[in-house]
């Protein structure tokens, strides 16, 4: 009798510890997935801010320091020119989440025009939405974030993807100033 106690209170509480790390694990990917609301497709700042997306975007934003002096020469570099600007990011993915709020903190201390800035959204298998293959294909985008700038004439001078080779705005000084620039994947 005695051993079949101590086996039931055993049991007892190895399922009871068990049940409490389902739990808690069921409950932590809940607050996971409400953090990080799926955007698909092209959408504005406000759209991003206005969903749970907004408190990764806040913090990112707060929390990254650019250094003044290349901000500024970025400033002087896109002073007066047409730069067109298109992000592919994800807001389920730790890179976008990690670059998109320090690039956007570069745009507003260079005061550059937003309406010269698209952004879209892309799914965990990176695909572009409401394009076709062709054009998914030419566009090239396999990781994100990936941040392409464009001359006013729409030509592609360079892209940003996924992590700086240096830092994010060393990065992009080189890509707005067209010095040689290779992100990581352009061998």
């Amino acid at each position: 009798m005695r051993k079949t106690l101590t086996i039931l209170s055993v049991l007892i509480i190895l399922l009871s510890s068990s049940s409490f790390t389902l739990i808690e694990l069921n409950s932590g990917n809940k607050k996971a997935s409400q953090e990080n609301e799926l955007i698909l497709g092209e959408f504005k700042l406000e759209d991003l801010k206005s969903t749970n997306n907004k408190a990764w975007f806040e913090d990112g934003y707060k929390n990254y320091s650019p250094k003044t002096e290349v901000v500024n020469k970025i400033a002087s570099v896109v002073e007066n020119k047409d730069f067109k600007i298109s992000v592919y990011m994800g807001t389920w993915c730790e890179d976008s989440q990690r670059e998109f709020p320090g690039f956007i903190k570069i745009l507003d201390q260079i005061n550059f025009n937003y309406k010269n800035l698209t952004l879209i959204g892309v799914d965990e298998d990176k695909i572009v939405p409401n394009i076709t293959n062709e054009e998914r294909r030419e566009l090239n985008v396999f990781n994100v974030p990936t941040i392409i700038i464009y001359d006013k004439n729409g030509k592609e001078i360079n892209r940003f993807v996924e992590f700086p080779q240096e830092t994010l705005e060393k990065d992009l000084l080189k890509i707005f100033s067209r010095q040689d620039y290779k992100h990581v994947y352009d061998f």
